[in-house]
């Protein structure tokens, strides 16, 4: 008496066999593609795509652009802000308000550097949205 536990369907196996034959058939492909270099790596998924150069806008996109990294640099100054609140400052070496002074263009102006250098890519991706930039 046969019974779903020891009958053979023909169906069944014949799907198993195509998966098995579909995996071997990947497996093997893997096996014989030879291995990209990390640049290659990075190329692929995408680590360059969608910069915007400055150099080559004019016009109306050149002040947006700028713009779009003032807005970048503004929120740098909001994080160097909120970073400099969690300070402890003892009167000993405390610099008064000349020092508030200071430190406050000082952080002004590195958040314009970090807003033009550190490839955050927050100014690039605002200015895509705006401009609608490819």
């Amino acid at each position: 008496m046969a019974n779903g536990l020891t009958s053979l369907n023909s169906y069944i196996a014949e799907n198993d066999f195509r998966n098995i034959s579909n995996m071997k058939s990947k497996f093997d492909n893997l096996e014989n593609k030879t291995p990209k270099t990390f640049k290659e790596l990075l190329v692929d998924k995408g680590a360059n795509k969608g910069r915007v150069d400055p150099k080559k806008l004019d016009g109306d996109d050149k002040k947006l652009y700028n713009s779009c990294v003032e807005m970048e640099s503004f929120l740098w100054k909001q994080v160097l802000n909120s970073m400099k609140q969690t300070i402890n400052k003892t009167k000993l070496i405390d610099g008064g308000q000349t020092e508030e002074i200071f430190t406050d263009f000082l952080y002004d102006e590195y958040s314009t550097m970090m807003a033009k250098n550190a490839n955050g890519n927050i100014t690039d991706t605002l200015f895509r949205e705006l401009s609608h930039y490819k």
